[in-house]
């Protein structure tokens, strides 16, 4: 299209150039020769735009009511001078660039550790293990250095382990996972074989109230941590969630005034999405004299999920200067910026039960 304009253009400003050098003077000749070199000027115009920077285009018509003034007012230096510019156009910048960087090969890096050595950093024992190509006897020692951090730390980092290359590693790795929950379901056995025998081990008499209630809620608190440290997946976490909240409720049946428990209840109910319940429940372990702070982030989640932006806002203020864990702190650092000052009260929420 750009060729076939140029061409037409040019083949018509050269007949209105040999009707302008010819020996008539009339005016018809002149109405012909303005006739052909507006047209001329016209594709060219188009012609010359379409080869215009993006930035220019966005105005078609300024942009062709100067093109075409240009050539039609100066008709033959005109096409010279835009010719140049763009010739210079393309060629310029080419000359301008220059080899800013080079390049090099990547150097050679271990995330294991070639010294002796049984001292680990989290850091390095994470590396280690992430690295499949670390020697088998490194993997291993960074494995028995953090079996005994908490599951809910190192709970993903231990799964992916399960399906590794090296039997070792893979065996390990299961044995700890495998000891750590059998240590939880351990005390839920002996607990509810306690609380199911209807006498007391030590007695030979039915449990009391008191004891009833702190049997369900160890069972409760149990269950929760087999939640909590990831230990439980799929099926069995949702029958832990189910046997929590129950033995929760039922401890609750006998002494409502624990907020701890509530706490429970309200966690499991926001993991399940029934937020009236959630709230229902933090309320009451608020009451209860559950502490303030920690409670601050899961009404912040609540407030998300009713939409009530602007309590979240006030909610997330509040915990400004509380800290927490990283997560926390990327959530904070999005719906706060770098807003700066005393973190704001919300007027929804109050520290005193009394309210």
């Amino acid at each position: 299209m750009l060729y076939k304009l140029t061409l037409s253009s040019l083949t018509l400003e050269t007949a209105a150039l040999w009707l302008l050098f010819s020996e008539s003077r009339s005016v018809a000749l002149m109405l012909q020769y303005f006739l052909l070199h507006g047209i001329a000027s016209a594709l060219m115009a188009v012609a010359v735009g379409m080869l215009a920077p993006r930035k220019y285009r966005r105005q078609k018509t300024l942009l062709f009511a100067l093109l075409f003034s240009f050539h039609f007012f100066i008709p033959v230096l005109s096409m010279v001078a835009e010719a140049l510019a763009v010739v210079l156009y393309r060629i310029l910048p080419t000359l301008k660039k220059k080899a800013t960087f080079g390049t090099m090969q990547p150097p050679e890096f271990n995330t294991y550790r070639n010294h002796e050595g049984t001292g680990f950093r989290s850091g390095q024992a994470r590396s280690q293990l992430a690295n499949t190509d670390a020697p088998v006897e490194q993997r291993l020692k960074a494995l028995i250095a953090v079996q005994d951090t908490p599951v809910r730390a190192i709970g993903p980092l231990l799964r992916n382990l399960l399906a590794d290359p090296a039997d070792d590693v893979r065996l390990l790795a299961y044995g700890i996972l495998d000891s750590k929950e059998k240590h939880i379901t351990r005390q839920i056995v002996e607990k509810r074989q306690l609380l199911e025998a209807g006498s007391n081990a030590s007695h030979g008499e039915p449990p009391g109230p008191a004891e009833r209630f702190h049997l369900c809620k160890r069972i409760a608190e149990l269950y929760w941590e087999l939640i909590y440290q990831n230990l439980v997946q799929g099926d069995m976490q949702l029958f832990s969630a189910e046997q929590a909240q129950q033995h929760a409720l039922q401890a609750l049946d006998i002494n409502a005034d624990d907020g701890g428990l509530w706490f429970i209840i309200a966690r499991l109910k926001l993991a399940r999405g029934d937020v009236a319940g959630a709230r229902h429940a933090l309320e009451q372990s608020r009451l209860n004299h559950f502490a303030y702070e920690r409670l601050l982030p899961y009404y912040a989640e609540l407030a998300f999920l009713e939409r009530r932006f602007d309590t979240l806002h006030g909610l997330l203020a509040e915990l400004e200067d509380s800290g927490g864990g990283p997560a926390l702190e990327n959530v904070k650092r999005y719906w706060l910026g770098g807003r700066a000052g005393a973190p704001a009260s919300n007027p929804s929420l109050s520290r005193s039960p009394a309210s």
